[in-house]
């Protein structure tokens, strides 16, 4: 029988008839629900098994939802595989849908597929329609951490932003580019860009003795261009956080400064439209924690090697991801503490 793979794109149509949904992971205990429209629980549908629904009747629109066997988030890693197909005991291969395999790494809930009543027929349509574009192994941790935190796997148009990185050359940040502290950081920010940003991309200042701009439009290699431009920068004194001029900001602006102390200007006047939140780089500390106001304290072991702790132990991740997205699902656009 008829087998369809479905992404988000396209539709699919399975006869009017009960329906089974299928939905896996491998080594992750995954729980599917069907819900009417407004979220209640579908009465009719039947759960024989974890994983496993079947849907005896659909007379109006049924979304699939899917959330881990657990009180926390689905692990980084974890790719759902669901299939729909109609549920007979006297066809070998009925017909089915198979929607394209789908990383819910960090998130609580996830809606996969909606099933709609037509004439004799089901139409059947993936929820999510955007490819998780792909990022290094950080930064689809951050990512994952940063979903864990707002709850979605991206924030709705109305509340994404740009997302700018705003880095110090001057001379006392030498050791924390030579030792890849300011390398990770940018990786770690690559995540969070793929969740709340606009574009899939970020805009990259090195803020030394001149300002220079890196445009970065992938967000994978982002890392490895900004590290190749410090290497080759010339360093500064006495760093400025608002040397970039951003009194009139085209669209709503998250603006990370990254740097090893907190910008004698950081308390300047907020300009509407736009969010800052400094980044510092501090040795000593077991974990990261928050900076008052509106910034986070990363801590680094020593000058000649970076303190990988907050990237490697997935709770400190989660405290820092945490601490750099605060606000960003509600409240105005304001320069300052989110």
């Amino acid at each position: 029988m008829p087998g369809y793979v479905l992404d988000g794109a396209g539709r699919v149509e399975l006869p009017r008839q009960p329906l089974a949904v299928t939905v896996t992971a491998l080594d992750v205990p995954v729980v599917v629900r069907a819900t009417t429209a407004d979220g209640q629980d579908l009465p009719t549908a039947l759960h024989p098994k974890p994983g496993f629904v079947v849907l005896p009747r659909i007379d109006r629109d049924v979304v699939v939802v899917a959330t881990p066997g657990n009180d926390s988030g689905f692990p980084q890693g974890t790719v759902l595989q669901a299939i729909v197909a109609v549920d007979t005991t006297n066809v070998v291969d009925p017909d089915r849908a198979e929607l394209t395999p789908l990383d819910v790494s960090g998130l609580h809930h996830v809606e996969l597929a909606t099933i709609s009543p037509a004439d004799d027929r089901l139409v059947v349509r993936a929820r999510k329609t955007a490819v998780d574009v792909p990022l290094n192994e950080l930064g689809a941790r951050a990512r994952s951490a940063a979903r864990g935190v707002l709850g979605v796997d991206r924030l709705p148009e109305s509340r994404q932003v740009r997302i700018e990185v705003d880095i110090d050359t001057t001379m006392s940040m030498l050791p924390l580019i030579e030792n890849g502290t300011v390398r990770d950081v940018v990786d770690l920010l690559t995540g969070i860009a793929a969740v709340v940003g606009r574009r899939e991309e970020l805009h990259v200042n090195l803020i030394g003795h001149r300002v220079t701009s890196l445009p970065i439009e992938e967000l994978r290699r982002a890392a490895d261009t900004v590290q190749g431009a410090l290497d080759v920068a010339g360093l500064g004194i006495g760093f400025r956080s608002s040397t970039v001029d951003r009194s009139h900001p085209a669209e709503p602006t998250l603006v990370f400064t990254v740097t090893d102390a907190v910008p004698a200007d950081h308390t300047a006047v907020p300009v509407e439209g736009v969010r800052r939140r400094p980044i510092i780089l501090q040795a000593g500390g077991d974990s990261p924690n928050e900076l008052e106001p509106g910034g986070t304290v990363v801590s680094t072991a020593t000058e000649t090697h970076a303190s990988r702790g907050w990237l490697d132990d997935p709770h400190d991740l989660f405290r820092t991801v945490k601490s750099l997205v605060a606000g960003l699902a509600a409240g105005t656009h304001t320069e300052g503490a989110l």
